[in-house]
C-alpha cells in the first residue's frame, strides 16, 4: 500500500523571499504610522535587512529582473545613509512598495535538490 512517492506530489521549488517579503511589508505598513518619529529607524533597519535577504534569494534563483525592485528599496531604506525623504510621496511608498515586495516574494522561487525533496 506505501509508495515511495507519497499521496502528494512533491514540490520542485521553494518560495525562500516570500516569508521576509511578509514580513517586511508588515513593517513598511506599521511604518507608515511612524514616520517622522525616532522610532522610524528600527522600521529602517527592518526593511533594508528583509530586503536585502530577498536580494540574495533573487540572485540565487537567477531571478535578477527583481533587483529593479530590490536594490531602491534597501537603498531608499538604508538607515546607516539615511536618504530624508517627506511628504506624501513618502507615505504613499510605504503602502505600494509592500504589494510589489509581496509580489517579488512569491514569484521568486529556487529549485529544491531532489535529495530534500525525498526527506520530506
Amino acid at each position: 500500500m506505501s509508495s515511495q512517492q507519497g499521496r502528494y506530489p512533491q514540490k520542485s521549488f521553494s518560495r525562500p523571499a516570500l516569508a521576509p517579503a511578509i514580513i517586511a511589508g508588515i513593517a513598511l505598513m506599521a511604518g507608515a504610522a511612524l514616520i517622522g518619529s525616532e522610532w522610524f529607524i528600527i522600521v529602517r533597519f527592518a526593511v533594508a535587512i528583509l530586503v536585502a535577504v530577498m536580494g540574495v534569494f533573487a540572485v540565487q534563483a537567477k531571478a535578477y529582473a527583481w533587483l529593479i525592485v530590490i536594490v531602491p528599496v534597501v537603498v531608499a531604506w538604508n538607515p546607516v545613509f539615511p536618504i530624508t525623504m517627506g511628504g506624501i510621496g513618502w507615505a504613499i511608498a510605504h503602502l505600494l512598495v509592500p504589494i510589489a515586495l509581496v509580489v517579488a516574494g512569491y514569484l521568486i522561487t529556487v529549485p529544491t535538490p531532489s535529495s530534500e525533496r525525498s526527506r520530506r
